[in-house]
């Protein structure tokens, strides 16, 4: 979210939504800023990566965060993407598997007590 509002500094909002299905749990943000062009839309969640351009200056950072966040996911055995438009905004999405509880009986334990 941080990087939506940095990256929209003319905007007014952001979307946050989240979907559950059965299988998985997928979160995204909405941005309606700079937007990103498709040869870089491939590269963001790499380590160091950087977007150029005449705003480069413009947004301080080091290229770890979206690399950091997709390695989490990773490690979850999720997934990681954005869909993008230059100059229209960007959404940034993860997804993670939901996990498969077994439906079981829950047990019953009968206590007798003696009341006095």
């Amino acid at each position: 979210m941080t990087n939506a509002i940095k990256y929209s500094p003319q905007a007014d909002k952001i979307i946050v939504k989240t979907v559950a299905d059965a299988d998985n749990l997928t979160l995204s943000v909405q941005d309606f800023g700079v937007g990103l062009l498709r040869k870089d839309q491939a590269r963001v969640f790499e380590r160091y990566y950087r977007v150029g351009g005449t705003n480069q200056n413009t947004y301080p950072g080091l290229g770890l965060g979206l690399y950091i966040a997709s390695e989490i996911i990773k490690r979850h055995k999720g997934r990681v993407w954005v869909t993008s438009k230059a100059a229209e905004g960007s959404t940034f999405y993860f997804s993670l598997p939901m996990p498969k509880h077994q439906h079981r009986q829950p047990k019953t334990t009968l206590i007798k007590e003696k009341l006095k």
